[in-house]
């Protein structure tokens, strides 16, 4: 757009179309981050993340849920964007491996469960219809570098661990509730 507007009007409206994209892009960044950080407060209000993360600063801005944000944009900033797809494709990849098998254990072993919507094909016909797509899921997962199984492994066990904590948590404010209530 930049090279359009430089080539029919001329060098100054490039220079502002650029200027222009560039301020929009942070504003992109800004709303996401923000969105992000949003996000992981009302998890930490709900006790799936630590109650740090909860935290607001005097202007009401989730500081300690920014700071992760761009944590994490800058560890993955090392990374070209060739790398940072693949990680990305790796556990969206996952994801739906997990989500194929939870639907068809619900579907054997909850077969009863109400559902809102209902595939009209019996739990064989779904594993048949599902299986290419598992296929091309784990050939896509086999063809993964070692960054991107480091990657994988690390947000797996940053998964776990805030599984294992919300347990915990959920554990400690029964205990507490509890204990409130003999008072």
């Amino acid at each position: 757009l930049a090279r359009v507007t430089t080539d029919v009007v001329g060098p100054w409206l490039g220079a502002w179309t650029v200027l222009a994209a560039g301020i929009s892009n942070i504003g992109l960044f800004q709303a996401e981050l923000s969105a992000d950080a949003l996000q992981l407060m009302g998890m930490a209000d709900k006790g799936y993340v630590p109650k740090v993360f909860a935290q607001r600063s005097k202007h009401g801005t989730p500081t300690y849920g920014i700071g992760l944000g761009v944590a994490i944009i800058i560890v993955l900033g090392i990374s070209n964007l060739d790398e940072l797809i693949e990680m990305l494709n790796f556990n969206y990849s996952l994801s739906l491996l997990l989500e194929y098998a939870a639907f068809l254990y619900l579907r054997i072993y909850r077969p009863d469960l109400h559902r809102p919507y209902r595939i009209p094909l019996s739990t064989a016909g779904c594993f048949v219809l599902m299986t290419p797509t598992i296929l091309l899921t784990v050939f896509m997962i086999a063809l993964a570098s070692y960054k991107t199984l480091f990657f994988a492994g690390v947000v797996s066990l940053i998964g776990v661990g805030l599984y294992q904590y919300k347990h915990v948590y959920e554990r400690v404010s029964a205990a507490d509730d509890s204990g409130h209530d003999d008072q």
